[in-house]
């Protein structure tokens, strides 16, 4: 997926001397560059051995040369195949190639970082992990319905980014268990973990938080979707803030409806609101809200849908998805089907004025008053907010 984002994200730029990359097993570390384009790199005692030959006037495409000692090529590649050196905001790595192109080995590249070991609070959407310390790394521990998430980060390098995920016990549930690798990241305001299997994919993020209610944090994050100004079908205005709103001027009181801290997906209007009553499934979409009257027992997680629903068209000044970069997308994008999570991606484009191919695409974000295209697309750079947004939609839409 990292790979699909490469037009924006995928700066080149040269390896330097002290650069460190892992394959996984073998922790590598370029001891020189020579004559200006030979990269040269070793484990830590100079047993193994990677050398690599730059492109001239190609930054990032490299060639694998004999190194001093090495008798064949490594994991399975020859020798001259060629590597792509990707620099992401997120992520750094080599990709050697095989056969057909096909990807021999990827290794990743280790950023120097002081304090690199998580600890205190992180959120994933979800649920808040506590991290502590121990003997082969930092343990992050939750709890949820009784039920008890752990799992085990281990740095690669002592003062590096990356880490090795692993479970803590058996006993325990790891939802970081097809991941193979994490990082830390801090940058542009962030703190934050990421997720990657051995595809190189990015499949979860944890933000540091200094709170400890997840419910809380939960609720928040679900109202990061639905907030916004709107009109309702009979021309009326609607207004949903974090906590309430307003029908037509006069207030409308809800509530987010929860089961074990977690959000259902569903609003309780109460009684006697100016516009809606009882609990209402809120389902975002493209042009604003579809709110479905629903059945629900008291403290049950499940609940019925009603033929009953009303459908609130946005009047925003500005996007609809907004929120794509403010928001760390966590935990929110398994209500959103496949056409939704589509335009959600592209509206992070569509803020930077990306000019659409897409015929659907075009004709939508040109219908939006806030659309400003530019003259190329090529200059257009994401924040780290942005890019991991984006890595994470895909994701979603993959699932």
């Amino acid at each position: 997926m990292m790979l699909l984002c490469g037009q924006f994200f995928a700066n080149a730029q040269a390896i330097e001397a002290g650069d460190r990359f892992w394959d996984g097993s073998t922790l590598f570390t370029v001891r020189e560059i020579r004559m200006g384009n030979i990269v040269y790199m070793t484990d830590a005692i100079g047993d193994l051995e990677l050398t690599l030959e730059a492109w001239p006037e190609k930054k990032g495409k490299y060639t694998l040369r004999p190194s001093r000692n090495a008798e064949e090529a490594p994991y399975g590649a020859d020798f001259g195949t060629h590597i792509d050196y990707i620099s992401q905001p997120d992520n750094k790595y080599l990709i050697i190639y095989g056969d057909n192109d096909t990807v021999a080995q990827v290794l990743y590249q280790v950023q120097p970082m002081q304090d690199s070991s998580p600890s205190g609070l992180w959120y994933n959407g979800a649920l808040v992990y506590s991290a502590s310390a121990s003997e082969n790394g930092s343990v992050l521990n939750a709890m949820v319905e009784g039920e008890e998430h752990e799992f085990l980060l281990a740095p690669v390098a002592a003062d590096g980014d990356l880490f090795e995920v692993s479970s803590s016990l058996e006993v325990f549930v790891n939802e970081y268990e097809d991941a193979l690798y994490a990082r830390r990241i801090r940058q542009d305001g962030l703190d934050v973990i990421c997720f990657y299997n051995k595809r190189n994919i990015l499949i979860g993020a944890m933000e540091l938080t200094q709170v400890e209610d997840a419910q809380e944090l939960n609720i928040q994050k679900w109202m990061a979707l639905l907030r916004g100004e709107y009109k309702s079908e009979g021309g009326k205005d609607v207004v949903i803030d974090d906590f309430g709103g307003s029908y037509n001027g006069r207030p409308m009181p809800f509530n987010a409806v929860t089961f074990n801290g977690m959000v259902t997906g569903v609003l309780d209007f109460g009684s006697d609101g100016p516009y809606l009553a009882g609990k209402v499934e809120a389902v975002p979409t493209q042009d604003g809200l579809q709110l479905t009257e629903v059945k629900m027992n008291e403290g049950e997680p499940w609940y019925e849908k009603t033929v009953s629903y009303f459908k609130l068209k946005w009047t925003g000044s500005g996007s609809r998805f907004d929120f794509t970069g403010k928001e760390l997308l966590t935990g929110v994008l398994h209500s959103c089907d496949k056409a939704l999570l589509r335009v959600m991606r592209n509206a992070i484009l569509a803020q930077h004025g990306y000019v659409f191919k897409s015929k659907d695409l075009k004709a939508y974000f040109e219908a939006q008053p806030w659309y400003k295209p530019v003259p190329g697309n090529a200059g257009i750079q994401l924040s780290l907010l942005e890019h991991l947004n984006l890595q994470l939609i895909q994701a979603a839409e993959k699932e």
